[in-house]
């Protein structure tokens, strides 16, 4: 939408609190967002100045703009977060793959309820704890707490039938048994709401409660349920005295960072209770291209804290524009005043940078993983691209350097699962061809490195790749042929990336987003940079030698000596024979002998 078009639609919209919705031409919803004044948000989106990318693309894309009025703007955040998880528009940011994440569940609708595993939060009357992008932080969490508050952890109902026997949990000691009548109703469900606190983060009144129940036991000589509550506590004690991170203000605080890398954003949550971090949250966001890291810690304030309880005070890395509205609706959900700031002490600098250092890794992980999925995909697609059992796993390939068959040499390099051998790198002067005859050096290479593998009873690799066409290809396996070596030869042409397979049909054109053509294309790559190498370095070497052996005086010390200094014969020919003499280890006589040789006879 222009600007000149907006202005008919702005100038019927309201200076009041509310929520604006944006449209495309094909009456999609693109962008939800709120504003303390509609018509002065709006209107910012089409302001010559200023060059945000998200707002100038997003302004492109616009068609129509309708608008809800609210009483005020803590009620317009409410509906924007609603809104936008209903209809999920393509410009606001939105949490990555939500339904995947696990959740710890409390099943507070069961009699007896259970903490739980689950992948969906969504049964009314549960309280969900999450999304946890760790599956198995998520489980040995969930396993920690019912080992400490010995809860229920099976489905069996209670009580339980004539004759049947408690779970093996119980007899071990691990469940407190309410199946078998051991524990009643009401404290079972303290031992629950102990659980529960101790998932929020509130240790000291979780460890009140429990010393209340330990002396309300003692006094009614339950030594035995006295004992277990006493246990428990000595559990607590231990794993909080273990905790590594520790904010010594003592307070519930929450700290909160993102970034962006490659189109996605990763938030970092460390939650301080009393003091004490007790739990790190990872969340990757996706749909960032044009968002700051500040409108991603914006989004999850807003989602996350709508949901649980916010501590007095959050520290973010970064600052966003209506932080003061934001702090407004979570003082008012929360019945205390909540806090939203950057970090102005040393510890709470220190806790930012920790978790940047978190995030840098995190995003550092999933990198490598993307690209270990990619590489074990194309691996996998090479391997049915040849009809093989399964993906292709250890591959070499070869490359020829000449210049009109003058210091030929071939090169091999290997690659295993994707990532190069190079400690398995070889390379050959080729013996047999004084001319150009690249199909004839790819024999001489192939046959060599199979006679290698032959004589020192080395394991083929899957696949031979040979740089070059059908030619090259069909020489290869005649080679191969001549050992009946048991590998499988392929060559792809550089013109097209045509990937030949067999020398008698058409080749391949793979996609160019194709990771088995990457795989490809990086080993031939690799193969020929290193051929390349020894190629420079010989005819170098030959170039060398031919002209300074020749000149009296000059052995092979001397003549490193001059390389060293000159860096080339033509640098050696144009100097003087002062330059030369002041070269170190160049007396005058030998300084003289090599000018006269450049200088005085040019001819020989």
């Amino acid at each position: 939408m222009k600007k000149e078009d907006s202005k008919p639609i702005i100038e019927k919209m309201p200076r009041e609190p509310g929520v604006y919705i944006m449209k495309d031409a094909s009456d999609s919803i693109i962008y939800i967002g709120k504003a303390a004044d509609i018509r002065k948000r709006v209107s910012s989106y089409f302001k010559d100045t200023g060059d945000d990318i998200k707002t100038k693309i997003l302004a492109r894309n616009i068609s129509d703009i309708d608008f809800i009025v609210t009483d005020n703007e803590m009620e317009a955040l409410i509906l924007e977060n609603s809104l936008i998880k209903k209809h999920k528009p393509r410009f606001n940011i939105r949490l990555k793959d939500g339904k995947k994440y696990p959740y710890i569940s409390v099943t507070f609708t069961e009699d007896y309820p259970r903490i739980i595993y689950t992948r969906k939060a969504d049964r009314p009357g549960n309280r969900y704890f999450g999304p946890y992008t760790d599956a198995r932080a998520a489980r040995d969490i969930i396993s920690m707490i019912n080992s400490i508050f010995r809860l229920k952890t099976c489905g069996r109902p209670v009580p339980l039938k004539k004759g049947e026997r408690p779970c093996i949990n119980f007899q071990m000691g691990r469940c407190s048994g309410p199946c078998a009548g051991e524990i009643g109703k009401d404290e079972y469900r303290l031992l629950v709401d102990n659980a529960v606190r101790f998932l929020e983060g509130n240790i000291a009144p979780v460890l009140e409660n429990l010393n209340a129940m330990m002396k309300n036991y003692s006094e009614k000589m339950r030594y035995e349920d006295a004992l277990r509550i006493r246990n428990t506590i000595f559990d607590i004690q231990k794993l909080t005295a273990t905790q590594k991170v520790h904010f010594q203000a003592g307070l519930d605080q929450d700290f909160i960072g993102a970034s962006i890398f490659s189109g996605e954003a990763i938030l970092v949550l460390f939650e301080f209770r009393s003091g004490i971090l007790l739990n790190r949250k990872i969340f990757i966001y996706d749909n960032v291209n044009y968002s700051m890291p500040s409108d991603i810690i914006r989004s999850f304030i807003i989602d996350n804290h709508l949901k649980g309880e916010s501590p007095p005070k959050i520290v973010i890395r970064q600052k966003f524009d209506d932080r003061k509205a934001v702090e407004s609706l979570l003082t008012e959900k929360s019945g205390r005043r909540v806090k939203i700031s950057t970090p102005h002490t040393i510890d709470e600098k220190g806790i930012i940078r920790l978790i940047q250092k978190n995030i840098d890794l995190l995003a550092s992980e999933r990198l490598d993983r993307e690209k270990l999925d990619e590489r074990m995909g194309g691996m996998m697609e090479l391997g049915r691209l040849l009809e093989l059992d399964g993906p292709v796993e250890i591959m070499e390939c070869f490359d020829i350097s000449n210049i009109q068959g003058r210091h030929a040499v071939a090169s091999m390099v290997r690659s295993v699962m994707g990532l190069p051998e190079k400690s398995s790198y070889r390379r050959y002067r080729i013996r047999g061809y004084d001319n150009s005859n690249d199909p004839g050096m790819i024999h001489e290479a192939v046959a060599r490195r199979i006679q290698h593998l032959v004589n020192e009873n080395i394991a083929f690799p899957d696949v031979m790749v040979i740089d070059g066409g059908r030619g090259q290809l069909a020489r290869a396996i005649e080679a191969a042929n001549n050992f009946n070596a048991p590998v499988r030869i392929i060559s792809i042409a550089k013109k097209f990336e045509e990937i030949y397979v067999d020398d008698t049909r058409a080749p391949h054109r793979l996609p160019r987003s194709s990771p088995a053509l990457k795989i490809i294309q990086s080993l031939r790559d690799e193969a020929h940079r290193f051929a390349l190498a020894y190629h420079k370095k010989l005819r170098d070497k030959n170039m060398t030698s031919s002209i300074l052996d020749d000149i009296r005086g000059v052995g092979p010390k001397t003549k490193k000596i001059l390389m060293a200094h000159f860096k080339s014969v033509d640098s050696i020919k144009k100097a003087c024979i002062e330059e030369l003499s002041a070269v170190k280890g160049i007396n005058q006589r030998t300084a003289s002998g090599i000018h006269a040789y450049f200088h005085e006879y040019p001819g020989e």
